[in-house]
């Protein structure tokens, strides 16, 4: 199945083999089964706490199996259900977390879950390729408070909704920008109006909290100010 331009963004971030990866909140496992494809890791566990998702992925990955028309002989899977908060992150060379598929707000809670139940020394080898729905301030605020640096990010426009896919480590010192600045280019009209949504979103959030949301809008206004 073609992944869209979403998954296929994150699957081109994955350019050299991994030891593991984590696709969770998988769904439907389209990307994780991509991955697997091209044997891009050792190791792939698939993790989500939707029982019957995982139930019907793993019947369908044990008969590609069998078929041994899809994946690679070699490479290895697993199929979890369980809270991908409550992942246990072994100690390897090379791993990378994906999430996707989830809000901002959610996915902070899961990165946040992660970091307090596993080793800090487990977690420095540990890629995070993260892709929320929605609160992307939010997130970026609270994965800087983790510790977390920036890797790479980028905008993708996706069947008329736009998503950001945020790469980050506790292994870098680049700093995570509430606002995302290294992903904008405002000479493509897509960004120009994924802007103009966010001011507009948050300008309807007004009156929830002014003082946050004004500062909020203040920071996405500031992209393009100077």
């Amino acid at each position: 199945m073609k992944l869209s331009k979403r998954l296929a963004a994150i699957d081109a971030l994955i350019t050299e083999p991994e030891d593991i990866i984590w696709d969770c909140c998988c769904d439907h496992g389209y990307l994780g089964m991509a991955l697997l494809k091209r044997a891009a890791a050792n190791h792939l566990i698939f993790v989500d706490i939707v029982a019957t998702l995982m139930n019907d992925l793993e019947a369908q990955l044990s008969s590609i199996n069998k078929l041994q028309k899809t994946c690679d002989k070699n490479s290895q899977w697993q199929v979890l259900c369980q809270d991908v908060g409550k992942i246990e992150i072994a100690q390897s060379k090379s791993q990378v977390v994906l999430i996707a598929g989830v809000g901002g707000e959610l996915l902070l809670r899961l990165i946040q879950q992660i970091t307090v139940n596993n080793l800090s020394e487990h977690l420095n080898n540990v890629r995070f390729i993260l892709c929320p729905v929605h609160h992307t301030y939010k997130l970026r605020v609270g994965l800087k408070q983790l510790g977390l640096g920036l890797i790479s990010e980028q905008i993708i426009y996706d069947n008329k909704r736009f998503y950001e896919v945020i790469e980050v480590s506790f292994n870098t010192n680049n700093e995570i920008s509430n606002t995302g600045n290294e992903m904008w280019d405002f000479t493509s009209a897509e960004h120009a109006m994924y802007q103009r949504q966010l001011i507009n979103h948050y300008n309807k959030m007004l009156n929830k909290d002014a003082l946050y949301y004004q500062k909020v809008i203040k920071n996405y206004q500031e992209l393009t100010d100077s």
